[in-house]
């Protein structure tokens, strides 16, 4: 896991005191960050068309564009470097790396003079336009610019965050579309917010003359806001004993209702990622079952809940109230018995009471819409839509705070997990899904495998985070991003 800040500046500062920095050496090793990904690509790809060396630099008026006039310097020799100043240097940095910069020889340009032209011949170009720090609308000149560059063909670098996109991930029009982001110091959350998703690309942190560790220490008053998930943090249900049998690897029940497609979907997902016994549930209500097809004969039905059940997921194509009130009931009766709630069970008018009863031991797993939801019913006044993508880490902290030991996943681009547990509260970020998982009944996949994990006696929590992960990673095997069914999905598990 990585660790993601809210806000770096702080960082920045403490970094100089702490460490004996100074700007302008943080400011070097920026610029060398940057010119490390340009001789990258170039050395791994090189482009045939030798007149495809150029770098196009596009440097704003504060420190983000001192960073783009050193990178100038540096580079100036081995390739064909054009900058383009959008905005007269005023930060006192940044002056004095545009000098730098014009005494090496580098051509600068100004904005007015910026012209398709100069995009013709250039492989590479590089956005030091704004900051972190960036808020409001990109200018409309500075749009032209952005909405050129994003439309030709050409490998595109951010320092720091792609310009126009705040400090709380919402981009603005004409935000540049990069390639890679090179973040500096540490990863900021506005850069994994849905939004910025289409936006940053490869993010890759760089360090500033310290360790990365160091900078993150710098100050013990600026605290982590998040942990981003990475593969290597993925613990799979592996079998390491041999003296087992398939009641050592847990009961997963899920509820079968209305739209049974979903609870199929769920149920195979759960065989498939582990559980050692698999029933599909109609609990509550006239059964039927019986009209389960024979083609699933791996799956148990029922129309009761088993007596030795480990662990419950409901709400997917369950219905109305009068499908999902049994399992509330049940599960309120069993509070040792970990559950997942999602999609129908989501938007009953019981989720309150019900998860004040549980107190721990309970998944919900809600796309933004059902999200907006369950923060009515939960007694949060009504959240827009909007509010639920853009505010979407401090929802999620109000609504843990309000249930501890309830563990929510929010459903996005970037899928968020929030847990309190009266003492701190934790975020998580898995960024590794892809537009692939973009389709009806992935979301019953990730169900049946949170269940699954359960059953196997992961907590809720660690359930939570390794299933997403590895649902992300089974969507990133498919062929083509359009094309993966759930059927698909659940064989790529």
């Amino acid at each position: 896991m990585q660790y993601i800040f809210n806000d770096t500046r702080k960082l920045d500062s403490a970094c100089c005191v702490s460490y004996a920095l100074t700007e302008e050496i943080m400011m070097e090793n920026a610029a060398m960050n940057l010119e490390r990904v340009i001789r990258n690509r170039h050395e791994y790809k090189p482009l045939a068309d030798t007149r495809k060396r150029r770098v196009l630099i596009l440097c704003g008026k504060g420190n983000n564009g001192a960073d783009g006039y050193a990178l100038a310097r540096r580079i100036r020799i081995d390739f064909d470097v054009v900058v383009f100043q959008c905005g007269q240097p005023e930060s006192e940095l940044c002056k004095m790396q545009a000098e730098r910069a014009a005494k090496c020889g580098t051509r600068i340009f100004d904005m007015k003079d910026f012209s398709l032209e100069f995009l013709q011949f250039s492989g590479v170009v590089v956005d030091c336009i704004y900051g972190s720090g960036f808020h409001g609308e990109l200018g409309t000149k500075i749009q032209c610019i952005t909405n050129d560059v994003n439309d030709i063909d050409c490998f595109r670098i951010s320092c720091d965050v792609p310009s126009g996109i705040d400090s709380c991930g919402n981009a603005s029009k004409g935000t540049f579309v990069a390639d890679v982001t090179v973040t500096m110091g540490a990863l900021k959350m506005s850069l994994f917010s849905d939004r910025a998703k289409d936006f940053v690309g490869k993010i890759v942190c760089g360090d500033l003359g310290v360790g990365r560790r160091l900078f993150e220490n710098a100050s013990a008053g600026v605290l982590p806001a998040a942990h981003m998930l990475e593969e290597s943090d993925l613990i799979l249900p592996n079998r390491n004993f041999h003296n087992v049998n398939k009641g050592s690897f847990g009961h997963a029940v899920i509820a079968s209702g209305e739209k049974r497609g979903a609870g199929i979907l769920s149920a195979k997902a759960a065989l498939k990622f582990g559980a050692g016994l698999v029933s599909l549930v109609d609990y509550g209500a006239e059964s039927n079952i019986s009209a389960i097809p024979l083609q699933f004969p791996e799956l148990m039905v029922s129309s009761e809940i088993p007596r030795k059940t480990s662990a419950i997921a409901f709400g997917m194509g369950l219905g109305d109230d009068d499908a999902i009130g049994p399992y509330f009931d049940y599960l309120g009766k069993h509070t040792d018995i970990p559950c997942v709630v999602d999609a129908d069970a989501c938007l009953s008018e019981q989720l309150p009471t019900f998860l004040k009863s549980r107190k721990g031991k309970t998944v919900l797993t809600p796309h933004p819409k059902e999200f907006k939801e369950i923060l009515h019913l939960c007694g949060f006044g009504e959240v827009s839509l909007s509010e639920c993508v853009s505010d979407r880490p401090k929802l999620i902290e109000d609504f843990c705070r309000k249930f501890p030991k309830i563990v929510l996943l929010v459903k996005g681009a970037n899928t968020m997990i929030g847990y309190f547990d009266s003492h701190k509260f934790k975020l998580f970020v898995n960024p590794v899904g892809s537009p692939a998982l973009a389709k009806g009944g992935s979301g019953d996949v990730l169900s049946g495998m949170i269940c699954a994990l359960l059953s196997q006696h992961y907590s809720p929590l660690d359930a939570t985070l390794n299933a997403s992960l590895a649902h992300a990673l089974a969507g990133r095997k498919a062929e083509k991003s359009y094309g993966l069914t759930p059927l698909e999905l659940i064989d790529l598990i």
